[in-house]
């Protein structure tokens, strides 16, 4: 296995471009992780080496995939020697929706994942998700923060914000969804092929339009699974003006839905059937 540090110039795919995505999944390869980071800092390291780790004792066959959104701090470079690890490293910070278009572009594996790299969501997490996935073979699992079972370490200013941000988009979108923002989620293969050349956004909206976008195309087989959320390792990039931006991108959103731009460009197919994790090598 090559553990080298491969830093892939950014010359990705447009935003919308996903055409890949339409191929089988990569032989070897069940699960892609997309891990968008800005300026992180040791955060990212011990993030992807403990995602790694999991993976890896969960035989499960892998690739992460990095994608660092303009960051200035030099966290890209702290990933070398991480087995299945690719980085994509952008000079011009676009956003997080923008790095996991990016890295969704790149995909090889028949589930794909992504999570945040502050460090405040355990990677284990995503072994749990995909576990629900398999036996359910759900369209989408994702964290949810509001489940009886899930904790937060959360300050009680993001939990505000959360909770305020929850009920907006619960009256504007009626969604069966109480979390749409907490960055852990797993989505098959074919749809995210379905419905991703319909999403437009490029910060921290792209979670909702993912599951707006679901929602026109019928996809009702999204599994909410419980989340521990621990005090952040790296400093919040929830801000004032980040928390207003998210809420002008989320009544685009509701512009675009009411102008009928989510209907799916294709239908959702049927994922051919899953090789189980424990005949997959892990990935290169």
């Amino acid at each position: 296995m090559n553990a080298t540090l491969e830093l892939i110039p950014a010359t990705a795919p447009a935003l919308h471009d996903m055409s890949r995505l339409w191929g089988r999944a990569a032989d070897g390869v069940e699960l892609s992780v997309v891990v968008p980071f800005y300026n992180p800092g040791p955060a990212l390291r011990r993030t992807v080496e403990a995602l790694v780790a999991c993976l890896r004792d969960a035989e499960v066959g892998y690739e992460v995939i990095a994608v660092s959104d303009g960051s200035t701090d030099g966290s890209a470079q702290t990933l070398g020697g991480l087995p299945g690890v690719r980085v994509i490293d952008n000079p011009v910070n676009q956003g997080k929706g923008a790095a996991l278009h990016q890295g969704f572009a790149t995909a090889r594996g028949a589930w794909i994942g992504f999570i945040d790299a502050d460090g405040d969501i355990d990677p284990r997490h995503l072994v749990e998700y995909l576990t629900v996935a398999r036996r359910g073979g759900h369209a989408l699992v994702y964290a949810d923060k509001r489940h009886a079972a899930s904790a937060s370490a959360a300050t009680g200013f993001r939990k505000l914000v959360s909770v305020s941000y929850s009920t907006l988009v619960s009256r504007l979108f009626q969604l069966d969804v109480r979390d749409t923002q907490t960055g852990c989620k797993i989505v098959r293969r074919d749809v995210l092929a379905a419905v991703l050349p319909r999403l437009r956004e490029r910060r921290f909206a792209f979670d909702l339009e993912l599951f707006v976008a679901a929602d026109a195309a019928g996809i009702d087989d999204l599994k909410a699974v419980p989340v521990r959320l621990e005090a952040r390792v790296a400093g919040s990039t929830v801000t004032s003006s980040t928390i207003i931006r998210t809420i002008r991108d989320t009544f685009v959103i509701y512009r675009r839905r009411r102008d009928d731009h989510y209907r799916p460009a294709a239908p959702v197919v049927t994922l051919a059937p899953r090789t189980p994790a424990a005949a997959l090598a892990y990935a290169a």
